[in-house]
């Protein structure tokens, strides 16, 4: 993969896409864990975090920032 120009210091579209995953599984999170408790475990969350970190950064294109 060729290297991105970074112009700016606005993040890229991958690190942008890690971070929404990371605050969507957090909001989820607590939504699940208020609505359906027994449906809610810590540990499970906690693995889910990270893989959904991993697959939103990985799956989405990279472009340099205009």
């Amino acid at each position: 993969m060729a290297t991105i120009t970074q112009p700016t210091i606005r993040p890229t579209n991958k690190l942008t896409a890690a971070t929404i995953a990371a605050a969507a599984m957090s909001v989820s999170g607590v939504f699940v864990r208020n609505v359906w408790p027994s449906w809610y475990d810590a540990e499970a969350w906690a693995t889910l975090l990270p893989i959904a970190v991993f697959a939103f950064g990985y799956l989405v294109k990279d472009e340099p920032n205009r």
